[in-house]
């Protein structure tokens, strides 16, 4: 007896410490540092993760698009090679958005899903579904097979799945999203979406647009394809982003390095980069009108060339003194030392006459230009991005009429984007100085280089007028329209190129042997050097791998 009492006191000793060691060891009991925190404070974390993928990349898919270029063509080697489409190996450059989707976001975006739905938080859930959709969406756009069925499994190597099993995910998580942001029946004790969102304030009629389009996108990037339905297309354009209050995008506090625009003056990193000659040549008329830019005909040139473009202080070459640069040849007076050559330098980013940042480290809100400050916010889907999509899916279709009202809006919609007053958390406003006017606008749309018929409109008017409205940050969307013309198409309509004066950068980069750029490789640090049995099986190991044409540009 006295045996079985001194085991229960021994079992009950254990048991004691094995309570007061977990008490002791149960971060919970710390508010501060949750194990398992409330999905309000996670979905901050995803909006503000967003530009971290998008703009660091933007940085070199924008040279593939050319909406920059390096500003010198003796710049190293990793530069310049961008520039003519080749990439740096054993490098993350360019990886990042793939950091963002399986790193950033990932597991995150499931653990609002699981507990969001544990908590009836239906709106947490669709949102997070919504970005998921978004994420892979932008991840198999950029480099083709991608890791989807096996994403965020506990294993060492994971599968890599081609395109239509990605195309057909991203759809049923958008049929999931709109399902749940749909949802009425919620836990009327949970906290609702308002109090993380500061994107759409907790608009799920606004989510539910943006999930449409991010359909949109997914129904038309097959184009080239037999299967290509339009009226798809344009029925989820329709259900999508109408106004501009509609546009989704992501604001910045610049108060510290973290919380400021990648692009601004204080972070410092488009110092390299600088505008090219194709989107001056756009704006500045003499693309759209097929003359060249000169003081007679400064009626063709866009109003919005002042408020998105950097002039030099040389203002004599016809169009104001706007200049850019070429693929692989910088600009051409960027090592000149006569003062004359000096002012016709390309402008940075930041503003008139500004040929470095001038404003590193420090936060300025004099030093910005359109999507270029410490306090502008980023895009990531657009209303005069749907209207584009909607008028070349009508064109294809055949119907010209919705095609050029959906064309015409789509201009009307990138002038208010620019006019807008303002943006959430009071974020800075896009124009210089002042908004475009109604006589300027009107002006330009009655010009030469905006078409007014369904006779005179063709495909390159678009995708030009498209190419403009999303200049700047739409690099990915850019890229995946180049790529389904393959850069240079042609029109049938009119046998020339789709995007008028686009020429491929000459020469190429050596890696790409003679071949245009169509995918990024995937991330050097998890793919290359933890998954390469699966790269082999794919081909990513062949040296020339960026330039496989990926399944949705392809008959």
């Amino acid at each position: 007896m006295k045996k079985l009492i001194i085991i229960a006191i021994t079992a009950m000793a254990i048991m004691a410490t094995a309570s007061s060691c977990k008490k002791y060891l149960d971060i919970n009991s710390d508010p501060d540092t949750p194990q398992f925190p409330d999905v309000s404070s996670v979905f901050p974390t995803q909006l503000a993760g967003i530009p971290r993928g998008l703009q660091f990349d933007g940085r070199y898919v924008g040279r593939f698009i050319q909406n920059w270029l390096v500003s010198s063509s003796t710049a190293n080697a990793t530069n310049t090679n961008f520039d003519r489409m080749g990439y740096a190996a054993a490098s993350d450059a360019n990886g990042d958005l793939w950091r963002q989707v399986y790193f950033g976001l990932g597991k995150n975006l499931d653990y609002i899903i699981a507990e969001g739905i544990k908590k009836q938080q239906w709106d947490y859930v669709g949102a997070a579904y919504s970005l998921k959709a978004l994420m892979f969406q932008m991840c198999t756009d950029y480099h083709g097979e991608i890791i989807f069925t096996e994403a965020f499994r506990a294993q060492a190597q994971f599968k890599f799945d081609d395109q239509p099993t990605v195309y057909r995910g991203v759809d049923s998580l958008c049929r999931l999203a709109i399902n749940y942001l749909s949802r009425t029946d919620v836990n009327p004790s949970a906290l609702r979406l308002a109090k993380a969102d500061y994107v759409y304030n907790g608009s799920n009629a606004k989510w539910i647009k943006f999930t449409y389009g991010i359909l949109a996108r997914n129904f038309h990037r097959t184009t080239n394809k037999a299967s290509y339905n339009a009226d798809s297309v344009i029925n989820y354009c329709n259900l999508s982003l109408a106004s501009t209050d509609d546009d989704f995008l992501i604001p910045f506090d610049a108060t510290k390095n973290d919380d400021t625009n990648f692009y601004g003056t204080y972070r410092d990193n488009l110092g390299v980069l600088r505008q090219s000659n194709f989107i001056v040549k756009l704006l500045d008329g003499s693309t759209l009108s097929d003359s060249a830019a000169t003081p007679a005909n400064a009626a063709n040139r866009d109003p919005r060339m002042r408020h998105m473009l950097a002039a030099s202080q040389d203002t004599t070459n016809g169009n104001g003194g706007y200049r850019g640069v070429d693929p692989g040849l910088g600009d051409p007076n960027g090592t000149a030392t006569a003062p004359a050559a000096l002012r016709a330098r390309v402008a940075a980013p930041w503003g008139d006459s500004i040929y470095s940042n001038p404003s590193i480290s420090v936060f300025s809100s004099q030093y910005k230009r359109y999507l270029f400050g410490d306090k502008t916010v980023f895009p990531v889907m657009t209303s005069s991005e749907i209207l584009f999509m909607k008028a070349e899916a009508a064109y294809r279709k055949g119907d010209k009429t919705t095609a050029l009202a959906a064309y015409t809006s789509g201009i009307n919609q990138h002038f208010d984007f620019i006019n807008r007053a303002s943006f959430p958390r009071g974020n800075s406003v896009l124009y210089n100085t002042a908004t475009i006017s109604p006589a300027a606008r009107a002006a330009y749309l009655g010009g030469n280089t905006v078409k007014r018929t369904t006779v005179t409109l063709f495909l390159s008017d678009i995708m030009l007028q498209k190419y403009i409205a999303l200049w700047g940050w739409g690099f990915f969307e850019t890229w995946v329209d180049m790529r389904r013309y393959h850069y240079t198409d042609l029109d049938d309509a009119t046998g020339k190129q789709v995007y008028k004066n686009f020429a491929l950068p000459l020469p190429l980069a050596t890696e790409n042997l003679n071949k245009a750029v169509y995918r990024v490789r995937p991330r050097y640090n998890s793919e290359y050097v933890w998954n390469r049995d699966e790269l082999l099986r794919i081909g990513a190991l062949n040296g020339d791998y960026h330039t496989y044409e990926p399944w949705f540009s392809q008959p």
